[in-house]
């Protein structure tokens, strides 16, 4: 994203109001490999496609870490739609936390609806932490993942004074809290070559960006 330079102490702490920021489109998916015989398998691809970060809370890898700390869930359960197993837009990019919740609870498709116009996250003040509801789906979300649950809201606002006391006092840290995490996965690899409804994504995958054009992102 243009605009910040993360050079600037000033414009670190402006990047920092964006942490917590629901995009304002629905989810588009890059990619859509097919043939794979089990939901893991699709977790490189499910990294990518939802920036590295679970998409309803946007707590991302590089705060927490990968190992253990997402799953891949499924929309529409197994329970509900068996057919729909392995179908990767069916897939989700969740934090555990997150998806022990929801558990085989139904939420609204973060693909057919912008999350940024129905949460909010607040960044300062006294409600620094909370998720805003603008809408009934916006409802939905917020108590089916108990979002505003204290634990969840203590999260947020330590992450918002981590973010803020980083980018204050060390660039190269922060660079890497805001940014994409290091072990970007090459999607173009032969050894991942399943047939692909969307083999267009590969090009805007991050690890194409960075290793191949040289444009990705410093922040997001």
């Amino acid at each position: 994203m243009a605009g910040f330079d993360l050079s600037v102490a000033e414009d670190r702490l402006k990047v920092v109001e964006f942490a917590f920021a629901y995009p304002m489109v629905a989810h588009q998916r890059r990619h859509g490999p097919v043939g794979y015989k089990d939901p893991e398998s699709y977790r490189e691809w499910l990294r990518d496609d939802f920036s590295y970060r679970c998409v309803f809370s946007l707590i991302r890898e590089t705060w927490i870490g990968r190992a253990a700390s997402f799953d891949i869930d499924h929309l529409r359960p197994q329970s509900v739609d068996p057919m729909l197993v392995c179908d990767y837009d069916n897939l989700l990019y969740l934090r555990h936390r997150i998806n022990l919740v929801k558990g085989k609870l139904p939420l609204p498709d973060p693909g057919k609806i912008a999350l940024g116009k129905c949460l909010e996250v607040v960044t300062s003040g006294a409600h620094m932490g909370e998720v805003t509801a603008l809408n009934k789906d916006g409802d939905a979300i917020v108590a089916t993942l108990k979002l505003n649950n204290e634990a969840e809201i203590e999260e947020r606002r330590k992450w918002l004074d981590v973010l803020r006391a980083v980018a204050v006092a060390d660039e190269c840290r922060f660079r890497k809290l805001v940014g994409f995490p290091a072990d970007l996965t090459n999607l173009a690899n032969p050894q991942r070559r399943k047939r692909n409804s969307r083999p267009e994504g590969i090009t805007q995958s991050a690890y194409h960006l960075k290793e191949v054009t040289k444009c990705l992102s410093e922040w997001y």
